[in-house]
Formats: structure tokens, C-alpha cells, sequence
């Protein structure tokens, strides 16, 4: 606005004066909102960048492969232990004979108790384990995880390699 626009503003009144004065506040004030809220949306991106990939979070993310990756090899071994305890369970009572039929009540009562336990133990293992494995392969597929991962090849879910024997 030139001076010689106030000026013919001027003898309009004051209350053209104040329009032209609201109306330059106004865009003022518009442009600078926008202006705001974009830059708002660029530091709201920046903030979320920081929390999934700065230092102390890739370290997070890095340990938690590490501990899941340990805690399915242990459980590989443990389902290894209870695979031979249903092994085991078989053997003990191999005296008696192939026959189950010909076996007294009691014994086979407490064979069947027996075996039942350590089927049900080992499913429980193996459960466990491809629950592990499934959390550690969907936290893998996550665009903002996959850099942290331990292992290039994904533990695969053996869920009938235990049951069925």
C-alpha cells in the first residue's frame, strides 16, 4: 500500500482506514498460519524419524532381535528335550510288551497318563516357539525394523515337524 492509497483512504473516513488495516492483518495473518502449519508437518516428521531410527531406539530395536533370536534357539533346544522325554516315555515301558492290549489296567493307565503329559508338554514348547518365531518375523517385515534384524533368513514356524512323528 502506497502512501497516497492512505491518503484517499483518508478522506473516505477512518473506518476505511481500519478495513484496509483489517484486511492486511488478515492475510498477515493467513499467510503465516499455512506457512506454520507446513512447517509443523515437517517437524512432526522429523520428530517421528527421530523416535524410530535414532540412536537409543535402533539400539532397542537391534537387542530385541538379539534377545528373540536367543530366546528361539532355546526353545528349538527345549523342544529337542521334550521330543526325546516322549521318546523316553515309550522306551520305559517297552518290558511290557508291543501289545498294549496285553498289558495290565494299571500300567496302561499310567503309560497313557504319562505320554498324554508329554505330548502335551512338548506342544506347549512348540507352541511357544513359533509364537516367538511369528512375533520375531512380523517385527522383521516392518519397513522401520527390517534394518535391525539379526538374521537375513527368517526362523520358520515347525509346528507339525513336532506333532506328527
Amino acid at each position: 500500500m502506497s502512501w497516497n492509497e492512505y491518503e484517499k483512504a483518508a478522506e473516505k473516513g477512518p473506518g476505511a482506514i481500519l478495513w484496509k488495516v483489517f484486511l492486511l492483518i488478515v492475510c498477515i495473518s493467513v499467510v503465516l498460519g499455512v506457512t506454520g502449519y507446513i512447517f509443523g508437518w515437517f517437524g512432526e516428521a522429523a520428530k517421528v524419524a527421530q523416535n524410530e531410527f535414532g540412536p537409543e531406539r535402533a539400539l532397542q530395536k537391534y537387542e530385541w532381535f538379539i534377545d528373540q533370536a536367543n530366546a528361539i534357539e532355546k526353545m528349538d533346544q527345549d523342544v529337542i528335550l521334550f521330543r526325546g522325554r516322549v521318546g523316553t516315555v515309550t522306551k520305559k515301558y517297552q518290558g511290557y510288551g508291543d501289545d498294549m492290549i496285553l498289558w495290565p489296567p494299571h500300567i496302561q493307565a499310567q503309560f497313557n497318563k504319562e505320554k498324554q503329559q508329554a505330548d502335551e508338554d512338548l506342544l506347549s514348547v512348540a507352541s511357544q516357539r513359533n509364537n516367538l518365531v511369528k512375533e520375531y518375523n512380523a517385527q522383521s517385515g516392518k519397513f522401520n525394523w527390517t534394518p535391525f534384524q539379526t538374521r537375513t533368513d527368517k526362523p520358520v514356524e515347525q509346528f507339525h515337524k513336532y506333532v506328527i512323528q
